[in-house]
């Protein structure tokens, strides 16, 4: 251990895009390690990545593909039974700027008691990302300072890419749910963080995302070969709407799964069928989907 803060960063198969990542954390003008936590890539990442022989990497392969969801569980436990302070969480695709980190702990030192922070996260022609923005929360009086004084916003959750929190925190709000595979567990998370104290959006503190796209994958436009993952979109957003206390919540994941089945009646050329199966197959398993949060040492601290 180099340093009380890890980056963690889970991988799939996309070595090009992990080496500018690992550049980048390296490149850091604020010292950390980096746990990366491979899901079992077949492209050479293994090799590449021990064959660095970086003091400052620690490399974990899973065995297989877990999914975001179960690399960023796997991550965040070994961070943690490996006595780091922080964890700072990204993609693979991720590419924080050298003073991404240094402006989170500026932030950190000045905003004490928090649960999470996050970093701003823009797509490659310099626009926010839309899917890695946070929910923000109701501006009080109080919030109104804090943005004034620390340029930071309030937020009740955030994405995966660039979310810093204390790992003390798992003690009590246990690991991310690794049956989720992918979709909904960052925010499932960070709304479980967000429990245990406020969290901000630290605007002078920023990542590049490099993903194909904008917009994301969808139901109705992607190509057949990746439907099925859209699943776990529909079964995960069912189970977050089910835990919402919030009426307007459940009517939005209702809205979704309608606009998705009209969507794809009206413009997928391809598998509609097989679509609006995916699509009501994720929404029923979602209605008996309990999974259990899972703790260090198998139970929650007191």
């Amino acid at each position: 251990m180099n340093s009380n803060i890890v980056a963690i960063v889970v991988t799939y198969n996309r070595l090009e895009l992990l080496k500018e990542n690992i550049a980048s954390l390296l490149a850091q003008t604020q010292r950390l390690d980096i746990l990366l936590i491979d899901n079992a890539s077949t492209d050479g990442t293994r090799e590449y990545v021990t064959g660095m022989h970086n003091p400052y990497i620690i490399y974990e392969n899973t065995g297989k593909n877990l999914g975001g969801s179960g690399g960023f569980s796997w991550g965040i436990r070994r961070a943690t039974e490996l006595g780091y302070t922080y964890g700072w969480i990204m993609d693979d695709d991720s590419i924080p700027e050298p003073t991404a980190l240094e402006k989170v702990l500026d932030v950190a030192d000045r905003c004490k008691n928090f649960s999470f922070l996050s970093s701003v996260v823009y797509w490659s022609d310099g626009t926010i990302f839309p899917m890695n923005r946070p929910t923000m929360e109701r501006m009080s009086n109080e919030h109104i300072d804090a943005v004034r004084h620390n340029k930071v916003i309030p937020i009740e959750s955030a994405s995966f890419v660039g979310c810093f929190f204390p790992l003390r925190l798992v003690k009590s709000v246990g690991l991310p749910i690794a049956e989720f595979f992918i979709y909904g567990d960052d925010v499932e998370y960070t709304q479980r963080l967000r429990k245990e104290g406020p969290a901000y959006w630290i605007i002078d503190s920023e990542i590049v995302h490099k993903a194909p796209s904008k917009i994301g994958a969808d139901l109705i436009t992607a190509d057949t070969d990746r439907i099925g993952r859209f699943y776990y979109q529909m079964r995960n957003g069912v189970y977050l709407a089910k835990k919402s206390d919030k009426t307007k919540e459940k009517l939005k994941m209702a809205a979704f799964y309608f606009s998705k089945v009209i969507g794809v009646i009206r413009y997928s050329e391809r598998s509609k069928f097989k679509r609006i199966y995916i699509a009501t197959k994720g929404i029923i398993d979602g209605l008996r989907f309990n999974p259990e949060i899972k703790f260090l040492g198998g139970r929650k601290a007191e």
